[in-house]
């Protein structure tokens, strides 16, 4: 099998991602047009997409105008920017089945998905996801979630195309990714494409996305500044550290109140609370700390997407990409002042001054983040934790490449090279 380096799209730094909707560019930098006039199929329900008789029925549940939904929960706010509607129309893709995509090494958000399910986003576009390895023969794309890799060697290829995907979320330093295997000798040159949160990525993964509001929000701002009576909240859980940012919460303690919630702390936030503590979050508290635990190139977790949409100004501290990612005015970063207590000084500024705090939810709700949820359950059903991504999209562009292959063959001869990338770097404003 030879594979060639196609000519990457190059992520025009001038265009951040929020603005990426209004171009030509796309929300995630794909070459795809964006007039929502033009979304084809994409406004459809699962139930009003047709589907065509030759697809295959791999059991007696996934059959005509049968096929079993995602079990994700559903956000209809996000939609995939792409006119699925030529590549519906092509002779090939109307001839032959759907391509599946199945997760040989899921990361642990991701439900059992037991048989081909569609798209998420894109329930037109003419792919399936599994987590069944009995579809793995038959998969046009396999996923390993690194972070969970055990085998020693890669699988035989079933089909010479077969396209294999090296997927992470979370920055190399993180203990979590605790699998090694992906390092050895033995799997180099195995991957295909790379699906992570970097920019250089193949395929780009983000915990977010932050986009323009098609209509205005009215709302009555003094009422909920006046309902507000505590200072700043941050919910910490991780014992990594490595952005140290207990000792820079340490720092700004001394000049500003802060109510920390964890399971150390006097206040407690469990993961199966998540939506108590939102609406605690969003009805009592002015700042909101979102404070990476590494700091590290183009990672943005979820911390900072999950809390942008709540009644609360976000502080954020983390990975020097904030401005690709939401524009000025509806956040604050901590990057921008030259100390502690230059941040401190203005938080307690935007206090005394409503009319400057309300300035920045006003901001704010010009623009709302997309994400999924991810339920983890115990064994009973109830659920001990939520998991925020955005990866439906990624699957679309996933998609998408594996109808056009020819233009996207390659061979990454050492993706755990360019994963440990160091790409991470140390605090310097603890001051």
């Amino acid at each position: 099998m030879t594979y060639f380096v196609p000519q990457s799209v190059v992520l025009n730094p001038d265009v951040p991602l929020w603005q990426r909707h209004q171009t030509s560019q796309g929300i995630l930098g794909y070459p795809v047009p964006l007039n929502t006039s033009q979304h084809g199929d994409n406004n459809k329900t699962y139930e009003e997409v047709q589907t065509p008789d030759h697809w295959p029925k791999f059991s007696k549940n996934y059959y005509k105008n049968k096929i079993p939904e995602s079990p994700f929960h559903p956000n209809h706010s996000i939609r995939w920017p792409f006119d699925s509607s030529q590549l519906l129309k092509r002779p090939d893709v109307m001839s032959q089945p759907p391509k599946i995509i199945t997760w040989v090494k899921k990361p642990r958000h991701i439900p059992d998905l037991p048989e081909p399910v569609r798209l998420r986003v894109c329930p037109e576009m003419p792919c399936r996801v599994t987590s069944n390895t009995l579809f793995q023969e038959q998969s046009s794309a396999l996923l390993w979630s690194v972070e969970h890799m055990s085998e020693k060697e890669p699988p035989p290829r079933s089909f010479p195309d077969q396209v294999f995907v090296f997927h992470n979320l979370e920055p190399p330093r993180n203990s979590w990714v605790c699998s090694s295997t992906y390092r050895l000798d033995s799997w180099k040159s195995a991957f295909n494409w790379t699906m992570n949160y970097r920019f250089d990525a193949d395929i780009l993964s983000l915990h977010g996305l932050v986009v323009k509001r098609r209509r205005p929000v009215k709302r009555n701002y003094t009422d909920i500044l006046a309902r507000k009576t505590k200072f700043a909240a941050w919910a910490v859980s991780s014992v990594i550290d490595q952005s140290r940012r207990k000792e820079f919460a340490a720092m700004l303690q001394k000049y500003i109140p802060i109510d920390i919630f964890g399971e150390s702390s006097a206040h407690r936030c469990p993961r199966n609370q998540d939506d108590a503590c939102f609406q605690t979050f969003s009805r009592d508290y002015k700042f909101y700390l979102a404070f990476e635990n590494s700091l590290c190139k183009d990672y943005i977790s979820e911390k900072f997407f999950r809390y942008l949409n709540l009644d609360t100004v976000l502080v954020a501290r983390g990975s020097n990409e904030y401005k690709f990612h939401a524009p000025p005015g509806i956040f604050i970063n901590t990057a921008d002042f030259a100390t502690v207590k230059d941040l401190a000084d203005y938080l307690l500024y935007l206090d005394k001054h409503p009319e400057e705090y309300i300035k920045i939810l006003k901001a704010k709700d010009e623009y709302e983040v997309l994400f999924e949820d991810y339920p983890l359950r115990y064994g009973d059903g109830r659920v001990f934790f939520m998991h925020y991504q955005y990866e439906a999209t990624a699957f679309c562009e996933m998609c998408r490449r594996l109808w056009n292959l020819d233009s996207y063959r390659q061979t990454i001869p050492d993706a755990g090279k360019w994963f440990d990338k160091e790409l991470c770097y140390e605090a310097t404003d603890l001051q």
